[in-house]
Protein backbone atom coordinates (compact mmCIF):
# COMPACT_ATOMS: atom_id res chain seq x y z
CA UNK A 1 0.00 0.00 0.00
CA UNK A 2 2.70 2.37 1.02
CA UNK A 3 4.79 1.78 -2.75
CA UNK A 4 1.24 3.01 -4.28
CA UNK A 5 0.53 6.13 -1.55
CA UNK A 6 4.33 6.94 -2.68
CA UNK A 7 3.94 6.33 -6.36
CA UNK A 8 0.33 8.64 -6.16
CA UNK A 9 2.67 11.36 -4.44
CA UNK A 10 5.37 11.22 -6.97
CA UNK A 11 2.54 12.26 -9.71
CA UNK A 12 1.04 14.53 -7.99
CA UNK A 13 4.44 16.34 -6.79
CA UNK A 14 5.13 16.03 -10.28
CA UNK A 15 1.89 18.23 -11.38
CA UNK A 16 2.37 20.78 -8.44
CA UNK A 17 5.97 21.21 -9.54
CA UNK A 18 4.36 21.71 -12.78
CA UNK A 19 2.11 24.57 -11.80
CA UNK A 20 4.09 25.99 -9.72
CA UNK A 21 6.74 26.71 -12.22
CA UNK A 22 4.53 28.07 -14.68
CA UNK A 23 3.19 30.42 -11.90
CA UNK A 24 6.08 31.41 -11.37
CA UNK A 25 7.36 32.21 -14.96
CA UNK A 26 4.19 34.24 -15.61
CA UNK A 27 4.68 35.83 -12.40
CA UNK A 28 8.54 36.71 -12.85
CA UNK A 29 6.65 38.67 -16.42
CA UNK A 30 4.07 40.68 -14.15
CA UNK A 31 5.98 41.56 -10.95
CA UNK A 32 7.00 45.29 -12.68
CA UNK A 33 2.99 45.71 -12.94
CA UNK A 34 2.92 44.63 -8.77
CA UNK A 35 1.06 46.24 -6.66
CA UNK A 36 -1.48 47.23 -9.53
CA UNK A 37 -3.02 50.46 -9.27
CA UNK A 38 -6.71 51.27 -10.42
CA UNK A 39 -4.95 53.59 -13.45
CA UNK A 40 -2.33 50.87 -13.82
CA UNK A 41 -4.62 48.08 -14.42
CA UNK A 42 -6.99 49.90 -17.15
CA UNK A 43 -3.64 50.62 -19.16
CA UNK A 44 -2.61 46.82 -19.04
CA UNK A 45 -1.09 45.70 -22.03
CA UNK A 46 -2.54 42.30 -23.91
CA UNK A 47 0.87 40.72 -23.04
CA UNK A 48 0.20 41.94 -19.45
CA UNK A 49 -2.98 40.13 -19.02
CA UNK A 50 -2.36 37.15 -20.63
CA UNK A 51 0.65 36.56 -17.85
CA UNK A 52 -2.08 37.63 -15.28
CA UNK A 53 -4.44 35.34 -16.56
CA UNK A 54 -1.89 32.06 -16.61
CA UNK A 55 -0.47 32.61 -13.19
CA UNK A 56 -4.25 33.25 -11.93
CA UNK A 57 -4.81 29.87 -13.53
CA UNK A 58 -1.57 28.04 -12.22
CA UNK A 59 -2.38 29.45 -8.92
CA UNK A 60 -5.86 28.09 -8.95
CA UNK A 61 -4.40 24.62 -10.37
CA UNK A 62 -1.53 24.56 -7.82
CA UNK A 63 -4.39 24.97 -5.11
CA UNK A 64 -6.81 22.52 -6.74
CA UNK A 65 -3.98 20.29 -6.57
CA UNK A 66 -2.52 20.49 -2.89
CA UNK A 67 -6.50 20.48 -1.57
CA UNK A 68 -7.89 17.79 -3.77
CA UNK A 69 -5.19 15.12 -3.88
CA UNK A 70 -1.83 16.09 -2.10
CA UNK A 71 -3.01 16.88 1.23
CA UNK A 72 -5.27 13.46 1.51
CA UNK A 73 -2.32 11.49 0.25
CA UNK A 74 0.22 12.79 2.55
CA UNK A 75 -2.59 11.98 5.71
CA UNK A 76 -2.73 8.57 3.74
CA UNK A 77 1.27 8.24 3.76
CA UNK A 78 1.22 8.77 7.31
CA UNK A 79 -1.42 5.83 7.81
CA UNK A 80 -4.10 9.02 9.07
CA UNK A 81 -7.85 7.66 8.21
CA UNK A 82 -8.74 9.81 5.62
CA UNK A 83 -11.95 8.20 4.61
CA UNK A 84 -15.52 10.56 4.82
CA UNK A 85 -13.37 12.83 6.82
CA UNK A 86 -14.15 16.56 5.84
CA UNK A 87 -11.93 18.59 4.36
CA UNK A 88 -11.24 21.33 7.54
CA UNK A 89 -10.83 18.52 9.81
CA UNK A 90 -7.82 17.58 7.26
CA UNK A 91 -6.74 20.71 7.25
CA UNK A 92 -7.05 20.43 11.27
CA UNK A 93 -5.17 17.00 10.95
CA UNK A 94 -2.38 18.62 8.89
CA UNK A 95 -1.80 21.43 10.92
CA UNK A 96 -1.92 19.43 14.10
CA UNK A 97 0.86 16.89 12.45
CA UNK A 98 3.26 19.67 11.53
CA UNK A 99 2.58 19.40 7.70
CA UNK A 100 1.01 23.11 7.31
CA UNK A 101 1.57 25.57 9.85
CA UNK A 102 -2.07 26.96 9.82
CA UNK A 103 -5.20 25.46 8.54
CA UNK A 104 -6.70 28.86 9.12
CA UNK A 105 -3.67 30.41 6.54
CA UNK A 106 -5.46 28.01 3.88
CA UNK A 107 -8.75 28.48 4.59
CA UNK A 108 -7.71 32.59 3.91
CA UNK A 109 -6.00 31.53 0.63
CA UNK A 110 -9.04 29.85 -0.56
CA UNK A 111 -11.30 32.80 0.03
CA UNK A 112 -8.82 35.37 -1.43
CA UNK A 113 -8.94 32.82 -4.44
CA UNK A 114 -12.11 32.09 -4.79
CA UNK A 115 -13.01 36.52 -5.06
CA UNK A 116 -11.43 36.17 -8.30
CA UNK A 117 -14.61 34.36 -9.75
CA UNK A 118 -16.60 37.21 -9.37
CA UNK A 119 -16.93 40.03 -11.97
CA UNK A 120 -15.60 43.15 -11.33
CA UNK A 121 -15.74 44.72 -14.88
CA UNK A 122 -17.40 47.61 -13.27
CA UNK A 123 -15.63 48.08 -10.39
CA UNK A 124 -11.34 48.36 -11.10
CA UNK A 125 -10.57 49.38 -8.04
CA UNK A 126 -12.54 46.00 -6.71
CA UNK A 127 -10.38 43.51 -9.32
CA UNK A 128 -7.31 45.34 -8.44
CA UNK A 129 -8.07 44.86 -4.78
CA UNK A 130 -8.54 41.17 -5.29
CA UNK A 131 -5.64 40.72 -8.14
CA UNK A 132 -3.35 42.33 -5.60
CA UNK A 133 -4.32 39.84 -2.81
CA UNK A 134 -3.68 36.67 -4.77
CA UNK A 135 -0.48 37.99 -6.00
CA UNK A 136 0.63 38.96 -3.08
CA UNK A 137 -0.30 35.67 -1.04
CA UNK A 138 1.50 33.44 -3.99
CA UNK A 139 4.91 32.96 -1.59
CA UNK A 140 2.65 31.82 1.51
CA UNK A 141 1.21 29.09 -1.53
CA UNK A 142 4.60 28.06 -2.18
CA UNK A 143 5.63 27.65 1.14
CA UNK A 144 2.95 25.40 1.94
CA UNK A 145 3.86 23.17 -0.73
CA UNK A 146 7.76 23.60 -0.12
CA UNK A 147 6.73 22.83 3.66
CA UNK A 148 4.96 19.25 2.09
CA UNK A 149 7.64 18.25 0.05
CA UNK A 150 9.99 18.91 2.33
CA UNK A 151 8.33 16.57 4.71
CA UNK A 152 7.45 13.93 1.89
CA UNK A 153 11.49 14.00 0.95
CA UNK A 154 12.53 13.54 4.87
CA UNK A 155 10.03 10.36 5.13
CA UNK A 156 11.46 9.04 1.86
CA UNK A 157 15.28 9.23 3.44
Amino acid sequence: MSNIINQKLERIFRECDTHQARMMSAYQKIQHTVPLQSDSYLQLNEEDITHIDQFLFRYAKLQDAMGQRLFKAMLMLLQEDVEHVPFLDMLNKLEKLNLIASAEKWQELREIRNAISHEYDDSPELMVQVLNAILSSHEVLISIYVGLQDAYQKRQA
